[in-house]
Order: structure tokens, then sequence, then C-alpha cells
């Protein structure tokens, strides 16, 4: 039985049982959302499947054709702009006075640069783009204005009016200069969009912010994108449309229009401001690592009413094997919440290129549904959908609170002392607090209080199993047997089956406090994950060296004594270069562990460790964390049995670095935007495969080391023996 636990208040094992409860209805919801959606995009670029089909020398409907045959859906198409019409030749620039007849107010002083755009139509796209955005384009004379820039029909186009006259009265007259203009988005190119459209294949739009950006312009070019064939748009360049005062405006012409405008305040949610501008039918695609400016904003403005989109730049594909491209797509779709594979052409070379490329896009699409079944159900292809919310209520979000305040209790008590009393006056004011701040704090509050059980329960999980004597006799201890090595694995396995079960409350906890849809797309995150990973392993570390837990029938007062006498003992001890020098190391250590914690870690992965892992994604369903099957559980179970052994100095070291264990647990399920089975699996993996690999290492370690001198320890409090 675990120690402490027939010590902890009824009222507090009532709250525990309330919060868990209602923990696993809310991960109950969130893991129906997550199974009604296994629907992946794959989505290629249009300008390089036609530059594909120009070097091939095959049509473009075949060469679509072939990729349709390994799983792609859809083209992504970017918006034409006058620097890109000047490189194919549509446009030409003439840099000096206006030659074209026409009287512009300030002309004699002014120069203007001429552009001869080569058809009616292109000059039409040109002069919409300038309307779209409030630029005006008509005759300059009664304004009085100074014109900058003037496109014309060029004297050598064939296009007409219906009289036989050239369109020269079609000119555009424009304030701004060229330089400012070269970047005016167009719209998508009509052939592009003419193509894809008859293939069957759906269009992912991009375009880019501008300058002078209004509601109303935003919503004109959104509504374009949409008239033109997009389902879905990805911004294009540094920023998203609207930076930076419009997100708000443009997330609500991004919603669904068949969802509310805003969230509903029965998931807990921080609601925005309300909007009135109106949905474009446009599914927002959000660039998993893309950083680009106004993101952030736009998707909490959006609540996670969007699609995950995951791509790998030419740039950085040049520089992967293509086994590593295939397994960032296929990491990021079944572990990530990756609905959109925004996937570049792994070569344009050879006489072979088509085939390479579909083996590549095959090879993709058999990857993402490899494990399907193991991971909740196979996966299907074709056009990517937001994830719904999980409608989880506030009142449950409230109860789940009171879970955590149990969780504070267990770890205090699993210190030191707790009178029965003592525990009951704290289980009504934590009570009262988490569940206050989980109902009424909305997002906020549910963060804090997540990060409250986060540092808890891998904390209380580690104490209630804390190594400890049987007796504070010392003199007593020196001569008790060593138990035998069988009993040392069968005391260590459960001891760590225990804590993991304690930490399991915790991940409920947790996951059940963040089942909303923003965390599940990364609008929102988990709070302080740093801190939720170092501070459980300070608090172990420091009970460490400060004495251990209260011994079984220890009363408070001899609780604080024991711990004083302790702590007054390491100050007067001399300072040792060794011990020094281990703490140096211990020191760095941990901070190594807290730095490389995250998504966006700062430190990165040794070149060994990439191919362990890619190993490891082969053959394994989930890969599981280094730290904790390589680590944390093998230190754990080592700690636990060398303190059955006697070996005490090697064994709560070995705890400290263990701890790492239980805590990398519960924070596997901070990360909101991995699917529950993709985590349950990892940390079952983890658990399972650390546990074996500690067994042996302890195995080979009776062998290398001396006889046991101190076996007077019982691990578990257990005094049966």
């Amino acid at each position: 039985m675990l120690r402490g636990t027939g010590r902890l208040a009824p009222l507090a094992l009532a709250l525990l049982l309330i919060g868990t409860l209602a923990g696993l209805f809310a991960a109950r919801q969130r893991w129906r959302v997550e199974e009604g959606n296994r629907r992946i995009e794959l989505a290629l670029e249009w300008n390089e499947v036609s530059a594909l089909a120009q070097v091939s020398q095959k049509p473009i409907a075949s060469v679509l054709a072939s990729f349709q045959f390994a799983g792609v859906t859809t083209l992504v198409i970017s918006e034409d702009s006058l620097a890109g019409l000047e490189q194919t030749g549509a446009v030409k620039v003439i840099r000096g006075p206006v030659a074209d007849g026409t009287e512009l107010a300030n002309a004699a002083t002014t120069e203007v640069t001429k552009v001869e755009v080569d058809s009616d139509s292109n000059l039409h796209r040109i002069k919409d783009a300038l309307t779209i955005r409030g630029i005006p384009t008509g005759q300059p004379a009664a304004r009085g204005l100074t014109i900058h820039t003037t496109f014309v029909l060029s004297p050598t186009s064939n296009e007409r009016l219906n009289d036989g006259r050239p369109r020269s009265d079609e000119s555009l007259y424009v304030t701004l200069d060229y330089p400012t203009l070269r970047t005016l988005g167009l719209g998508l190119p009509p052939e592009a969009v003419r193509v894809t459209l008859a293939s069957g294949m759906r269009i992912a739009g991009r375009i880019g912010n501008f300058a002078g950006v209004t509601v109303a312009s935003a919503q004109t070019s959104l509504q374009r994108l949409k008239a033109q064939g997009a389902s879905l748009v990805i911004f294009n360049g540094d920023e998203v449309l609207g930076y930076r005062d419009l997100e708000k405006n443009v997330a609500s012409m991004l919603r669904d229009p068949l969802a509310p405008s805003v969230p509903a305040n029965t998931s807990g949610q921080d609601t925005a401001e309300e909007v009135s501008e109106t949905p474009t039918g446009l599914v927002y695609g959000t660039v998993e690592f893309g950083k680009q400016r106004g993101d952030e904003t736009l998707s909490a403005a959006l609540h996670g009413d969007y699609v995950r989109v995951h791509t790998i730049q030419s740039t950085e594909l040049a520089t992967l094997t293509e086994n590593e491209a295939v397994e960032r797509f296929t990491l990021a779709a079944r572990e990530r919440n990756i609905r959109f594979c925004y996937i570049r052409l792994l070569t344009t070379s050879g006489s072979d290129a088509l085939d390479k490329n579909v083996e590549f896009l095959s090879k993709i699409q058999k990857g993402i549904a490899h494990y399907g079944f193991a991971l909740g159900g196979g996966y299907e292809f074709g056009a990517a959908r937001r994830y719904t919310e999980p409608k989880v209520p506030r009142l449950i979000f409230g109860l789940i609170g009171l879970g955590t305040a149990a969780g504070v209790i267990l770890l205090l008590s699993a210190l030191c002392p707790l009178s029965i009393p003592k525990q009951n006056l704290l289980a009504v004011g934590l009570g009262i607090f988490c569940t206050a701040l989980a109902f009424l704090g909305g997002e906020t509050g549910r963060r804090l209080i997540a990060l409250l059980a986060g540092i808890a329960y891998p904390a209380a999980a580690c104490l209630l199993v804390f190594p400890q004597s049987k007796t504070a006799d010392r003199q007593e201890s020196q001569f008790a047997p060593a138990l035998p090595i069988g009993t040392c694995i069968t005391d260590a396995v459960r001891g760590i089956a225990l804590a993991s079960a304690v930490t399991a409350l915790g991940i409920i906890e947790v996951v059940g406090l963040l089942a909303s849809r923003p965390f599940m797309l990364r609008a929102s995150q988990f709070l302080g994950i740093k801190a939720q990973h170092g501070l459980p392993m300070l608090i172990v570390a420091v009970v460490a060296l400060t004495g251990g837990v209260a011994m079984q029938g220890e009363s408070a007062k001899n609780y604080r004594l024991r711990v004083r006498d302790k702590i007054k003992a390491i100050l007067d001890e001399p300072a040792q270069f060794g011990i020094l020098l281990l703490l140096i190391v211990a020191l760095a250590a941990f901070l190594l562990v807290v730095a490389r914690t995250g998504n966006d870690a700062g430190v990165g992965v040794s070149g060994v460790e990439l191919k362990m892992r890619a190993i490891l994604d082969r053959f394994l369903v989930v890969r599981p964390r280094t730290k904790e099957f390589m680590i944390g559980h093998p230190a754990f179970i080592l700690a636990l049995c060398w303190w059955a052994r006697g070996r005490r100095k090697l064994a709560l070291p070995c705890f400290v670095i263990g701890s790492i264990g239980q805590v990398s647990l519960l924070n596997t399920f901070c990360h909101i935007h991995t699917p529950l089975i993709a985590s349950i699996w990892r940390d079952g993996l983890g658990l399972v495969i650390g546990t074996v690999f500690g067994v042996l290492l302890f195995l080979i370690g009776e062998k290398l080391l001396p006889a046991p001198f101190d076996a007077s320890i019982k691990p578990f409090g257990r005094t049966d023996r």
C-alpha cells in the first residue's frame, strides 16, 4: 500500500474522486472530437507541378492524374504580382516621362514610370487589384494629383474593342511609385485555376498582406479568392492579412459560417469581442513553425477554428533525405493534429522525376496510415476539416478543480505529517479556491489550475514511494539482512507502478482542464511547461537532502526537529571539492533537462539521438521519450532496488534522477495538440521499456558491485519483514 494514503482525510479522498470523474468526462469529450477528425489533405504547389510537367514534357493533366493516384487532392496556388508578371514578360516597365499624349498634372516636372501590359485581361486584373485596395486609377487631371505610375495596353497587343479601336483609353494612373506597386497581389492566375478545377482538384490560395489594408479591402480580397474556387487560404510572406490591427476582423471572415460568431461560454474559454464581418467560407491554414507576424493573434481570435498546416521549405528539403522528409509529414499528421500537408516536390531533375515524386508522395500517404488502427482507427485522405469544440461545460471544469485541490493535499501529506483536521481545513480552502478559479477564471484560470496539478501530482507520486527507514535508530539498521534480489525487483516494479498511478490522476486533471479546441490546435498552450518540469524534481531533491519524508508514526514535532537538524548538519559540513563538483554537474544536468522541455526548446538534439529516434519511430507505434525510458524510469527502478539492497548512497541520487520519469509522464499530456491516443502509447511504451531497462541495469550492477553493506531499509514503508 502507498505510504500515507491511509492517513488521507475522507474529505480529501472525496475531492479526489469527484475531480477524477469530472476529468474523465472531459477527456472523453476530447477523445470523441479527435476520433471524429482523421482526414488528411495532401497538397502540392502549382508552380512546381507546372514546372515538372514542362521539363518532363508530359501534359499537365497526366501529371496531375499521377499525383491524384498518390493521394494528392489539392494544389496550392499563389496569387500573381506585378513582379511575377515582369518575369513572364506580361508587363514591361519603361522609366521616363509619360508619352501617351495624356495631360497629367505636374507632368512637366514629374518622372512617371510607364508600364506596358500585354493584354486587356491583365490590365483589368491590375485595375481590380488597385480598386480593392482603395487606390484611385481614373483620369488624374480633374483631381490635380501627382502621378508616379501609369499602366497602358502594350502597342503590340492584338486585343481591341468591339469596334476595332485599341484600348488606349483604358490607361490607369496611379499616385504610388512603381517599386511600391511591384508586390501588388493580382489574384490567382486564371490558367492555374482553370486547370486545377478541370482536374477535379481543390485549390488552396496564397495571398499576402498589403499596405493600407482595411476591413473592406481584406473582406473583398478574401471573397475574390473564394470566388476563384479556393477552399483554404495560407498567407504569403512574413505577415498574415490584417497585421497589425485587423487580425480579429480577418478572423471573423475566416470562421466557419455554420458556427457561432464566438465560442460558446459553456466551453469555459475567454470570448473575443463581437465582430460583424461576413464569413467568406474560406478555411484558414496556419503553418506550423511558420512564425508569421500576426498569426498568434489571428489564431487566438479564431479559437481553433482553423486547420493546422505542416510544410518543409525547399531550402530545408534539399538538406533532408527522402526518408527524413517522409517522417516529418508522417509524425506531423499522426502526432500533432496536422490536417493539411503542404508538400514540395522532391526533385524536378531527370527523366524519371515524375515517378520519383509519385513514390515520395506514396510513402508519405502510407506512413501516415501506418499503425492507423493502433492510433484509433484508419486515416482517410481528402479535404481537411476543422476540429469541433469538445463542449465541456464550465461546471465540469470547476469540479476538476476539486481534484487539483486533493492533489496538493496529497503532496503535503506525503511530505510531512498532517492531522485529519488540518487536511479537512485544507480541503475546504483549496477546494473553494481551485474550483472558483477553474469555473470563473476562464481559459487563464484553467491553465493556472492545470499547472498546479502538473506540479503537485508527480511530486506526490515520488514522495509516496520515497525510500525510508523502518526506524530512525541508525544502530539498529546496520545489522538488518539484505532483501533478496527477486524481492527487490518485485518491490521496485510495484513501486514505479503505484507512483505512475498517482501521476495518472494528475494526467486526468490536466487533460480535463484543457479539453478545449484552442489547446488542441495550439491557439493556447499549457502554462509554465518548464516550471512543471523543474519544480517537482526540485521538491524531491530538497526532500532527499533534508532527511526524507516523515517516517511511520513520526509526529509533526519530531519531523520538524529532524529536518532542522539535517539542514544544520548540511550547512556545518566542510566543503569538499568532489561534492562541489558533483553538485555543479547535477545542477548543469537539471538545467539541461528543463531547457530541453517544450516544443520550441532552445537546446538542440544530438545526431546520435536523432538517429535513435528515427529507428524507434520506424518500429514502434509511437516513439517514447528518451528521458523517460533511458534515464528516468531506469533510475527510479535502480533507486528502489539499491535502497532495498542497502546501497543507500547510490539509491538517493538515483531516486532524484528517477523523478524525471514521473514528471515526464505528466508532461507528455501537457502537449494538448498531441492526440490522446498517441500520448497514451508514448507513456505506456516508455514505462514498460524503461522498467525493463532498469531491471537489467540492476542485475548487471549486482554482478559488478561489492556485496551490499546496509540492507536495513524497507521500501514503501514496509514493516512486514
